[in-house]
């Protein structure tokens, strides 16, 4: 019935306009609509009352209707949602793993790491690494504590099974480590194994690894060819959201049998667990002189919560600060919400691109008596349906790229639809992006007055027009933002992948010496330099990648009280300098021709320059060590920070890297080959394991590389998703200008006149969007910048670019919309005029 009555008014408006033109024929229309509609609102049985359910389903039904009719628009919306709630996924999936670090353990309230700060060079350097006997000395003198454990030697050890050899990621730990921390056993007593020294724990996996499906417990392995320890228990797998990692334990006794663990060695990490009710203020101020007692160093303990080390373990000037894994959350944090932030504004603009279509009937759904909470609830339901429907095609999308996510970030995630926070996730998400995304189009569209919207006046004032230029603007803001970040993250990789190393990295390999091979240098070096090709052999007890070890205390002349520093200290062998491809500033290297070399060393100029030594050639620093030569800086542990001042000292045993260069010609694969043959005549019972130097700086990189991927990768889907939006703000305005573009065709304008008249509405944004974002990014980089040594300077041109792309990407967006508006038939918009 109601149709045939509006489809009877839409031939008397045809009617009613070539007799009294089209103004008036527009008022006869609302009042003709109004006598009509009026009274079947009013019947009860044209509006019966509806329960929620039926009314739930009547919006899903008209709004499923909508969707099939206007493809495009769906179409559109559907994909931005998508992509935007695909990305939030992914970061909320990376979120929520460092987020939950270590949450596996029942005790981790109560779990705290012992850790020191200590004044160095006018500044308090905190650090994780704490001697041996600290937790025995724990447990004896302070109720407070329950457990105290300590863990070190982590690293890969290699196990013999039978004939068989592999390796395996182990650590030490004492017994208490097992009550502090929870690996749950799936046979054993780990605590119980790890009293005996002839024990070892081990997990599921090299279990099943090394064992297969027999049973493990009361095998034999041989540890490092020397000893043979029994497995004595074995535990779950370690989670990959765990701070220590390990696959093998073994107990803390064999090491101590093995060296002698004094107070001076802080090469470990202790452990310990409060008393209920235990103030962690209260035992700090009671061990904070604790290790100052021990030795002749001033250091101050201090107890850490584990809960916040994964997060805050950067510190700076002896207080936790945001330069850790806190500061990677921060920043993909803030770019999942912008990203879903900008698929809901997409949203908002094609729903306001479409309001002329949508004000008739909602014009007409007020005059039959329809109340604006219901029109409310319509458009959000069809918003609901919209953004569920992009939930089911995110997880598809999820689905199909998590593989390759997870090897761009090094990690095993999954979407596990079995975990009730993974599903409260993806609620969460919907529900959340479907109210914001639907909100604005509800609430703009529903508060059109029947008479104004009958009559054609759409707009409803400039509030709407100022929201929805804000709304673009917004858009532009956040994707200028994210082109600047792009770009200034990119020179700054390459600034760093381009930077000078200081040695020569080609044709260079590191062996790791096992066993007794370190004993057998000299007869492995003569054998090496008989081999063609190869030009030099050295050794030393760190590779060229990363140093450990650190001097402090260290004393040279002119040394002023309080200008102590940590100096990082190596040991090496004759020819390091040559192999490794270093240069000597001045001086020579260590020779066998010099015998008072045994107390020589070399410093690198950045360990010359905090001395202030003018001539550091013949000097006597440290404990009466003359400096024979000064090494031009090089790069070690991280490729971001600048070399830290060094000392390298003789040594000719104990040496656990060898370092070979050879020449890069066609027979390198036959002379490696050669290399393998020799180490293992002198080491038979230990597997050839070596690595090219150059890859091994290019995994340290590649730690640094992934995260400005992924922040590159995402802020570009970012903007990917912006320029939908700019495809619903050029319809609308063509949709409300094509009554002009007609106008103008019949006037004579040409359709690039048209396109570029249209066009010209988004130069405004762009410029207001710049000059926004241009500051507020500036400043962020320049944060991000100041935390790292090696950087760049941000430029002008890194701004200019950004703000010429994002017009650039704004036109080509919206060139689409402008030529098809200009090309349109004027007859189509003129007709009833």
């Amino acid at each position: 019935m109601l149709e045939e009555v509006q489809g009877d008014l839409y031939e008397l408006y045809g009617e009613w306009v070539a007799e009294y033109g089209v103004r008036k024929a527009k008022w006869l229309y609302v009042v003709h609509t109004i006598k009509f509609f009026r009274p079947y609102a009013m019947r009860k049985k044209f509006t019966p009352p509806m329960n929620t359910l039926d009314m739930m389903k009547n919006y899903i039904m008209i709004a499923w209707r909508n969707l099939l009719i206007h493809r495009l628009y769906s179409f559109l919306n559907i994909t931005g949602l998508a992509v935007g709630l695909a990305c939030g996924i992914l970061l909320l999936l990376w979120l929520n793993h460092k987020l939950s670090y270590d949450k596996f353990h029942k005790n981790l309230p109560g779990i705290h790491l012992m850790m020191k700060n200590q004044m160095l060079g006018g500044e308090i350097r905190t650090g994780d690494a704490t001697p041996a006997p600290l937790s025995a000395a724990l447990r004896e003198q302070f109720p407070e504590i329950s457990y105290a454990g300590c863990t070190g030697g982590r690293g890969e050890k290699l196990f013999n099974l039978g004939e068989e050899s592999t390796y395996a990621s182990g650590i030490y730990a004492e017994p208490d480590v097992f009550n502090i921390m929870t690996f749950p056993a799936v046979a054993g007593n780990p605590v119980e194994a790890l009293h005996d020294p002839g024990s070892l724990v081990i997990s599921e996996s090299t279990a099943r690894k090394w064992f297969g499906e027999a049973d493990p417990l009361g095998k034999t392995v041989r540890l490092n060819n020397t000893h043979d320890l029994q497995v004595a228990a074995i535990i779950r797998d370690v989670p990959s959201n765990s701070t220590i990692r390990f696959d093998v334990v073994l107990p803390f006794r064999l090491l101590e049998q093995e060296q002698k663990l004094k107070w001076d060695n802080y090469s470990f990490m202790t452990w310990i667990m409060l008393q209920p009710n235990t103030g962690q203020e209260a035992l700090n101020d009671k061990v904070k002189d604790l290790l100052s007692t021990k030795s002749d160093e001033q250091v101050d303990l201090f107890a850490y919560p584990f809960a916040d080390y994964h997060l805050f373990s950067s510190f700076k000037n002896g207080k936790p600060n945001n330069n850790g894994n806190i500061a990677m959350v921060i920043v993909l944090g803030s770019l999942c919400f912008f990203i879903v932030l900008i698929a809901c504004i997409n949203f908002m603009n094609l729903a306001t691109a479409r309001s002329e279509r949508r004000a008739r009937e909602v014009g007409v759904r007020k005059v039959m008596g329809a109340r604006r909470r219901i029109i409310i609830g319509q458009f959000l339901s069809e918003a609901m349906v919209m953004t569920f429907l992009s939930l089911g095609l995110s997880v598809l999308i999820v689905n199909l790229v998590l593989p390759a996510y997870n090897q761009l970030i090094q990690l095993d995630l999954e979407l596990n639809f079995s975990d009730w926070q993974i599903w409260s996730m993806l609620l969460g998400l919907g529900l959340i992006t479907g109210l914001v995304a639907g909100s604005y189009p509800a609430f703009f569209l529903s508060a059109f007055q029947p008479v104004r919207v009958l009559k054609g006046v759409i707009v409803t004032g400039r509030k709407a027009a100022w929201l929805r230029k804000g709304l673009v603007s917004f858009q532009f803001f956040i994707s200028i933002f994210f082109i600047i970040t792009t770009i200034v993250v990119y020179t700054q990789l390459e600034h760093i992948r381009n930077r000078p190393l200081g040695y020569d990295q080609e044709n260079l390999i590191e062996i790791t010496a096992q066993g007794d091979m370190s004993q057998r240098f000299d007869l492995v070096k003569h054998d090496l330099l008989q081999l063609p090709g190869v030009s030099s052999v050295s050794a030393g007890t760190d590779n060229l990648v990363w140093m450990g070890g650190g001097l402090t205390g260290f004393q040279w002349p002119g040394k002023a009280p309080g200008q102590d520093f940590n100096l990082t200290a190596t040991w090496v062998n004759y020819d390091w300098v040559e192999t490794a491809g270093l240069s000597l500033v001045e001086g020579r290297d260590f020779s066998p021709a010099y015998r008072s070399d045994a107390s020589a060393c070399l410093l690198n100029e950045a360990a010359v320059e905090r001395m202030g030594l003018s001539d550091p050639i013949g000097t006597v620093v440290g404990e009466n060590n003359t400096v024979i030569g000064v090494v031009q800086d090089f790069i070690y542990n991280r490729p971001t920070t600048d070399p830290q001042p060094m000392v390298v000292f003789l040594r000719q045993d104990n040496l656990n890297h060898f370092f070979v260069r050879f020449r890069n010609d066609q027979q390198w694969q036959q002379r490696l080959a050669q290399i393998e043959q020799i180490v293992k005549t002198h080491n038979p019972d230990y597997p050839f394991n070596f690595h090219f130097t150059k890859d091994e700086y290019q995994h340290n990189f590649d730690e640094i590389q992934s995260s400005g991927q992924i922040a590159t990768l995402f802020s570009g889907l970012a903007i990917f998703i912006a320029c939908l939006g700019l495809v619903g703000l050029s319809a609308f305005v063509a949709e409300q200008r094509r009554k002009e573009i007609g106008i103008r065709k019949v006037l004579g304008a040409t359709v690039p006149h048209i396109s570029f008249s249209l066009s010209r509405d988004f130069f405004q944004p762009v410029v207001w969007a710049f000059v926004l974002a241009a500051p507020v990014a500036g400043w962020a980089m320049q944060q991000m910048l100041e935390g790292i040594d090696y950087r760049i300077e941000l430029s002008w041109w890194m701004f200019s670019l950004a703000g010429v792309l994002a017009l650039i990407i704004a036109m080509l967006t919206v060139g689409f919309q402008s030529v098809k508006a200009a090309l349109a038939n004027p007859v189509d918009s003129l007709r009833n005029e």
